[in-house]
This record gives C-alpha cells, sequence and structure tokens, in this order.
C-alpha cells in the first residue's frame, strides 16, 4: 500500500484562497516571479520553510533571552568573567 500513499503524496491539485488582500496577492505573484521562475508552489514551499525556520529561531532567541534575564537577576558577586575571576 506504500504506493498508493506515494500516489496521494504526488499528486497535484488546484486551490483557492478567498478574501486575501490585494496588496498581498501581488507581492506574492512578484516574489514568485522574481525568484522562483513564475512557480507558484515553489513560492509555498519557500514560505513554509521561512515559517518553520523563524519558529526554530524565535524559540532559541526565547531561550537566550531567558539566560539573560537570569545573569542579570544574579548579584555582582555571584558573576564570573570569562577569566575566572569575579567581578
Amino acid at each position: 500500500m506504500d504506493f498508493v500513499n506515494d500516489i496521494r503524496e504526488k499528486r497535484t491539485t488546484n486551490f483557492s484562497v478567498t478574501k486575501i488582500p490585494v496588496w498581498a496577492l501581488k507581492e506574492f505573484k512578484e516574489l514568485c516571479e522574481e525568484e522562483y521562475g513564475d512557480v507558484y508552489f515553489v513560492g509555498m514551499i519557500q514560505l513554509m520553510k521561512i515559517k518553520k525556520h523563524y519558529e526554530e529561531m524565535t524559540s532559541r532567541f526565547d531561550s537566550l533571552q531567558k539566560q539573560i534575564d537570569e545573569l542579570k537577576s544574579k548579584p555582582k558577586s555571584q558573576l564570573n568573567t570569562f577569566g575566572g575571576k569575579n567581578v
């Protein structure tokens, strides 16, 4: 039954989007024309990849911000510099 799943994953379909602002549609079309050879599905795939990358980076930045906040909350006598000396 793997061939059935392969067929489902590889088939194409047309779809429509309702209530999209005209400016957003124009920008998407321009992006696809300039960057992806006027192939809209490649533009969609790239936008999904960018979204995933953005979400990963956001979680990393959140983690860094928590670490910075923890360091800021420590008294100066507990902070060590790179040389190992207390500040």
